[in-house]
């Protein structure tokens, strides 16, 4: 966070006072400015500013099936820095963890393993607190080695794109973003020699709010889907996701908090959900230090 340097002395001389004042008893109103992620799912415009890094932490905690007992942990660890004011890079560092027993159509396993990496590069067009909106691109090619659904050993590589929109009202307390994201991923089993190809089309849009200083509260959704040798005519599985978040943002770190069950998805196995290709519910928990 970096407080506005285009205001003048006597109140610049306030308002960091006004700042110092909040910090102090863990607060921190609208007096700095930061790229705090609000939602859990959904990424909003803003970039870092030149010069300043971050490191997350994110834990996404995946459960429940048709039958049986089914959890997954995906772990992520991010570093992420802002080489100007409008483009950012980040890098991941990736785990993920399967306790699957009597699950129909799975194997079962109880396992802990690393899961490749990527990078991510975000570069701002608009920003919401200049212009009217905020709009910004996201690229970040990667491997997996593990299946998120199965967690079989797989080689996965992929490609994601993301367009990003934000919008903030009644001066930044309310904050809208909306994701389309387009990934291509090029799998097969280990052993094996074939590969698939997958085209992965999502949605994701979430509303934040801010009901004290530093407080937020919001909801979020995720439409994901995936077609079969990237056809759009081969759709093989989608589902819809909604669900609450919230969000603390300190002068040096952050977190947010986010609950999504799952609505409806298809082929559908159990009510109007998928519990196939996904689960009943996701919790993702990140955490992130600014430095």
């Amino acid at each position: 966070m970096t407080l506005k340097s285009s205001i003048n002395n006597s109140a610049f001389t306030s308002k960091y006072a006004l700042c110092l004042a909040l910090m102090a008893v863990g607060f921190i109103a609208p007096c700095a400015q930061a790229d705090e992620n609000n939602f859990g799912y959904a990424y909003g415009s803003e970039t870092l500013p030149k010069g300043h890094s971050e490191i997350y932490q994110w834990i996404t905690y995946r459960t429940g099936k048709a039958g049986g007992n089914y959890r997954a942990v995906d772990y992520q660890t991010e570093f992420e820095h802002g080489f100007t004011d409008q483009f950012q890079a980040s890098i991941y560092l990736n785990a993920i963890s399967h306790k699957v027993e009597n699950v129909p159509g799975f194997t079962n396993r109880n396992q802990f393993a690393f899961n490749g990496a990527q990078v991510a590069f975000k570069y701002s067009l608009l920003s919401p607190y200049k212009d009217d909106y905020g709009l910004a691109f996201y690229v970040e090619p990667g491997y997996k080695r593990y299946s998120r659904k199965s967690g079989k050993r797989e080689d996965i590589y992929f490609l994601e794109g993301k367009l990003l929109h934000q919008k903030n009202y009644r001066g930044g307390a309310v904050t809208w973003v909306n994701n389309l994201t387009v990934e291509l991923e090029r799998e097969h089993d280990i052993p094996g020699d074939s590969w698939g190809t997958e085209l992965e089309l999502k949605y994701s849009t979430g509303i934040s709010y801010r009901i004290a200083p530093a407080w937020h509260l919001g909801v979020e959704a995720l439409v994901t889907s995936a077609f079969e040798a990237a056809k759009l005519t081969e759709l093989g599985e989608y589902a819809v996701f909604v669900g609450p978040n919230i969000h603390y943002g300190a002068q040096r770190w952050w977190f947010t908090l986010t609950l999504l069950p799952q609505l409806s998805g298809w082929p559908s196995n159990s009510g109007e959900r998928n519990l196939n290709n996904f689960e009943k519910i996701e919790t993702r928990l990140k955490v992130g230090l600014n430095f």
